[in-house]
């Protein structure tokens, strides 16, 4: 992957020589090592950026950083060892015109270094557990079958039996009866969901829509008169009801005042009632 930097000279390709495995047990890049990859003029160009993005950097894991003596050139150095994640934040920050590959070719560098291809699916293995539930279900299942079986050869020796012809149970056939039969264990469909009114509206009008043109307005002028009957008779219904509430009311005041007489009556002596009754008059 070399090309050529801005200073025209080639740009080094990265390469497992250049990650160090034994820095606190993690992976790293050395920062020169990144910018040249990068295409910095100045390599040491790259320290500045890192050091605007410590704080996201020691997000992405704790910043490694060295001092190299420089014997009679001034100052002592800090170098910055760079995880994979910082590495990938700095090339994604650079802003060159190799940031993309970079980025793409530290990922697969550090990968190669520690080898993190998938690891294989561990072999698939079944508990005890497992084992007792799928046996319980086999069992129930051959129950099953066994009461399937049972009543499809009973119902095809009693349709021998009425058709006068005899009985040979080696040549009963269950499979054979299923097949002009359902299946005695299948269990009935479930009932449709009852629609509310509202959805029960819209079902019919789109059915409407559905129609031709020529029977459309038909089917909506019969949908508009059996809504205009509907309504009538609710009218009738609450007509009805207030016609009876009065009778009602009245019902029950004559109800009362009879059985109030009826009491009277049979509190007054029996020499009273005798005595104006009609058959003792002159």
């Amino acid at each position: 992957m070399d090309t050529m930097g801005d200073n025209g000279q080639a740009l080094p390709a990265l390469s497992l020589t250049d990650i160090d495995t034994t820095i606190s047990g993690e992976p790293r890049i050395l920062d020169l090592r990144l910018a040249e990859a990068l295409g910095f003029k100045k390599p040491r160009d790259i320290r500045p950026l890192i050091e605007r993005h410590l704080d996201a950097l020691e997000r992405l894991g704790g910043i490694c950083r060295t001092v190299r003596q420089n014997p009679g050139r001034g100052r002592p150095a800090t170098e910055f060892w760079l995880t994979k994640k910082q590495a990938i934040y700095i090339t994604t920050k650079a802003e060159t015109d190799r940031a993309t590959d970079i980025t793409i070719a530290v990922v697969e560098l550090f990968d190669a270094a520690t080898g993190a291809a998938a690891p294989p699916a561990p072999a698939p293995a079944l508990t005890r557990a497992d084992l007792d539930a799928i046996d319980q279900r086999a069992r129930r299942i051959g129950q099953e079958e066994e009461r399937r079986a049972r009543a499809a050869l009973t119902g095809q020796a009693l349709d021998r039996l009425r058709r006068g012809e005899p009985i040979d149970a080696a040549q009963l056939d269950a499979a054979r009866f299923d097949a002009a039969r359902p299946a005695l264990s299948a269990a009935p469909p479930p009932p449709p969901p009852r629609r509310t009114h509202a959805q029960s509206v819209d079902l019919a009008v789109a059915h409407l829509r559905a129609l031709p043109p020529e029977l459309r307005e038909e089917g909506f002028r019969l949908t508009r008169a059996v809504k205009a009957h509907s309504d009538a008779l609710k009218e009738l219904k609450a007509a009805t009801e207030a016609i009876h509430s009065p009778l009602d009311a009245v019902a029950e005041i004559l109800e009362r005042e009879a059985h109030t007489l009826r009491q009277t009556l049979a509190a007054q002596p029996t020499t009273a009632r005798s005595a104006t009754a009609p058959g003792d008059r002159a």
